[in-house]
Protein backbone atom coordinates (compact mmCIF):
# COMPACT_ATOMS: atom_id res chain seq x y z
CA UNK A 1 0.00 0.00 0.00
CA UNK A 2 1.45 3.40 -0.50
CA UNK A 3 2.77 5.67 2.08
CA UNK A 4 2.42 9.09 2.97
CA UNK A 5 4.52 11.23 0.38
CA UNK A 6 3.87 9.09 -2.12
CA UNK A 7 2.51 12.36 -5.00
CA UNK A 8 -0.98 11.10 -6.15
CA UNK A 9 0.24 11.96 -9.88
CA UNK A 10 3.02 9.00 -9.40
CA UNK A 11 0.20 6.57 -8.55
CA UNK A 12 -1.74 8.23 -11.76
CA UNK A 13 1.48 7.28 -13.60
CA UNK A 14 1.62 4.02 -12.86
CA UNK A 15 -1.48 2.76 -12.61
CA UNK A 16 -2.24 4.05 -16.26
CA UNK A 17 0.94 2.56 -17.74
CA UNK A 18 1.13 -0.52 -20.04
CA UNK A 19 2.66 -2.27 -17.79
CA UNK A 20 -0.51 -2.84 -15.29
CA UNK A 21 -2.50 -2.49 -17.79
CA UNK A 22 -0.94 -5.96 -19.16
CA UNK A 23 -0.78 -7.03 -15.33
CA UNK A 24 -4.70 -6.15 -15.06
CA UNK A 25 -5.85 -7.94 -18.15
CA UNK A 26 -3.76 -11.19 -17.54
CA UNK A 27 -4.86 -11.15 -13.80
CA UNK A 28 -8.60 -10.27 -13.91
CA UNK A 29 -9.33 -10.36 -17.66
CA UNK A 30 -10.43 -7.60 -18.56
CA UNK A 31 -9.40 -4.43 -19.69
CA UNK A 32 -10.71 -1.16 -21.87
CA UNK A 33 -7.57 1.21 -21.90
CA UNK A 34 -9.28 3.84 -23.91
CA UNK A 35 -12.40 3.90 -21.16
CA UNK A 36 -11.56 3.79 -17.46
CA UNK A 37 -12.74 0.06 -16.70
CA UNK A 38 -14.89 -0.47 -13.40
CA UNK A 39 -12.65 -1.65 -10.57
CA UNK A 40 -13.45 -3.98 -7.61
CA UNK A 41 -12.23 -3.16 -3.83
CA UNK A 42 -10.45 -6.61 -3.84
CA UNK A 43 -9.23 -5.91 -7.57
CA UNK A 44 -7.61 -2.24 -6.10
CA UNK A 45 -6.36 -3.80 -3.30
CA UNK A 46 -3.85 -5.92 -5.47
CA UNK A 47 -2.72 -3.59 -7.29
CA UNK A 48 1.53 -3.82 -7.61
CA UNK A 49 2.19 -0.05 -7.05
CA UNK A 50 6.21 -0.11 -6.31
CA UNK A 51 7.32 0.98 -3.11
CA UNK A 52 8.88 3.72 -3.40
CA UNK A 53 12.10 4.04 -0.57
CA UNK A 54 12.34 8.13 0.12
CA UNK A 55 15.57 8.11 1.98
CA UNK A 56 16.83 6.14 -1.31
CA UNK A 57 17.88 9.24 -4.07
CA UNK A 58 17.52 7.35 -7.28
CA UNK A 59 14.28 6.37 -5.97
CA UNK A 60 13.05 9.35 -4.59
CA UNK A 61 14.32 10.59 -8.73
CA UNK A 62 12.27 8.53 -9.80
CA UNK A 63 9.03 9.09 -7.82
CA UNK A 64 9.40 12.51 -8.85
CA UNK A 65 10.16 11.91 -12.98
CA UNK A 66 7.18 10.48 -12.90
CA UNK A 67 5.13 13.20 -11.09
CA UNK A 68 7.01 15.30 -13.44
CA UNK A 69 5.78 13.52 -17.04
CA UNK A 70 1.76 13.01 -15.52
CA UNK A 71 1.96 16.85 -15.32
CA UNK A 72 2.90 16.97 -18.53
CA UNK A 73 0.69 14.75 -19.87
CA UNK A 74 -1.91 16.37 -18.18
CA UNK A 75 -0.85 19.91 -19.59
CA UNK A 76 -1.01 18.27 -23.20
CA UNK A 77 -4.42 17.14 -23.04
CA UNK A 78 -5.20 20.31 -21.88
CA UNK A 79 -3.69 21.80 -24.79
CA UNK A 80 -4.94 19.26 -27.38
CA UNK A 81 -8.43 20.16 -25.96
CA UNK A 82 -7.70 24.24 -26.63
CA UNK A 83 -5.85 23.35 -30.09
CA UNK A 84 -7.21 25.53 -32.91
CA UNK A 85 -5.32 24.09 -35.49
CA UNK A 86 -5.23 20.34 -36.74
CA UNK A 87 -1.48 21.49 -36.96
CA UNK A 88 -1.22 22.41 -33.52
CA UNK A 89 -3.49 19.26 -32.43
CA UNK A 90 -1.09 17.00 -34.39
CA UNK A 91 2.11 18.48 -32.53
CA UNK A 92 -0.17 17.99 -29.15
CA UNK A 93 -1.19 14.45 -29.76
CA UNK A 94 2.31 13.54 -31.11
CA UNK A 95 4.01 14.89 -27.91
CA UNK A 96 1.08 12.88 -25.94
CA UNK A 97 2.27 9.82 -27.69
CA UNK A 98 5.90 10.27 -26.79
CA UNK A 99 5.23 11.52 -23.15
CA UNK A 100 3.35 8.39 -22.51
CA UNK A 101 6.67 6.21 -23.89
CA UNK A 102 8.39 8.10 -21.44
CA UNK A 103 6.09 7.15 -18.36
CA UNK A 104 5.60 3.49 -19.65
CA UNK A 105 9.84 3.62 -20.00
CA UNK A 106 10.37 4.60 -16.34
CA UNK A 107 7.76 2.54 -14.95
CA UNK A 108 9.61 -0.66 -16.82
CA UNK A 109 12.79 0.69 -15.09
CA UNK A 110 10.99 1.11 -11.18
CA UNK A 111 10.06 -2.57 -11.91
CA UNK A 112 13.25 -3.76 -12.87
CA UNK A 113 12.02 -5.44 -16.41
CA UNK A 114 14.01 -7.15 -18.78
CA UNK A 115 14.07 -6.66 -22.46
CA UNK A 116 12.48 -9.73 -23.35
CA UNK A 117 9.44 -8.61 -20.41
CA UNK A 118 9.23 -5.03 -22.28
CA UNK A 119 8.47 -6.97 -25.43
CA UNK A 120 5.74 -8.98 -24.44
CA UNK A 121 4.06 -5.98 -22.41
CA UNK A 122 4.26 -4.06 -25.59
CA UNK A 123 2.47 -6.02 -27.35
CA UNK A 124 -0.72 -4.71 -25.27
CA UNK A 125 -2.82 -3.18 -28.10
CA UNK A 126 -3.52 0.29 -26.39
Amino acid sequence: NPQPGYNIKYLMGVLNSKLISFWFIHSFGKLQRKVFPQFKVNELRVFPIHAINFADAADRARHDRVVALVEQMLDLHKRLHAAQTETDRELYQRQIVVTDQQIDALVYELYGLTDEEIKITELLET
